[in-house]
């Protein structure tokens, strides 16, 4: 019966944890998945017809949506990484838990990072050498992708 208890007042926190982490992607993501509307700014309503440059339009979208939440999911792992690193009340596991989860988060943020700088420099490349010039401005920053009717 002991044992019953005791685990029972670890699934309690366990849920506790769940229910603070839940409200905090909620609060924090939630604005980003409303931004997500208009993905193609062609083919609807008073838009133009869609093309081969409304398609990288969509990609580039895509991947700024995904790195607006890599971001974010990052600063949360870092601010829980720190939490648990300040609220560890000298336990040397959960010193060393929180200094992972920071480690791995800004790995995680420099490999994403690198991912980035090579996926929006071939969709550069593909806007340069595949759209034709009245599509392309090469005054525009290389990781803005515009598409004129």
């Amino acid at each position: 019966m002991k044992n019953f208890k005791k685990n029972l007042k670890i699934n309690k926190t366990a849920k506790s944890k769940d229910v603070i982490l839940s409200l905090i992607a909620c609060f924090c993501f939630f604005p980003l998945l409303v931004q997500s509307a208009g993905l193609v700014p062609c083919g609807g309503e008073g838009e133009p017809d869609c093309n081969l440059c409304h398609l990288l339009v969509l990609a580039q979208n895509v991947l700024n949506f995904a790195m607006e939440m890599a971001f974010l999911l990052v600063v949360v792992l870092i601010i829980y990484g720190g939490l648990r690193w300040v609220f560890s009340l000298g336990k040397e596991e959960n010193i060393r838990a929180g200094q992972k989860l920071i480690t791995n988060a800004i790995i995680g943020l420099i490999i994403i990072l690198a991912a980035w700088l090579i996926v929006n420099a071939i969709f550069a490349l593909i806007v340069k050498i595949g759209v034709s010039p009245e599509y392309y401005d090469p005054n525009r920053p290389w990781y803005d992708i515009e598409c004129t009717p």
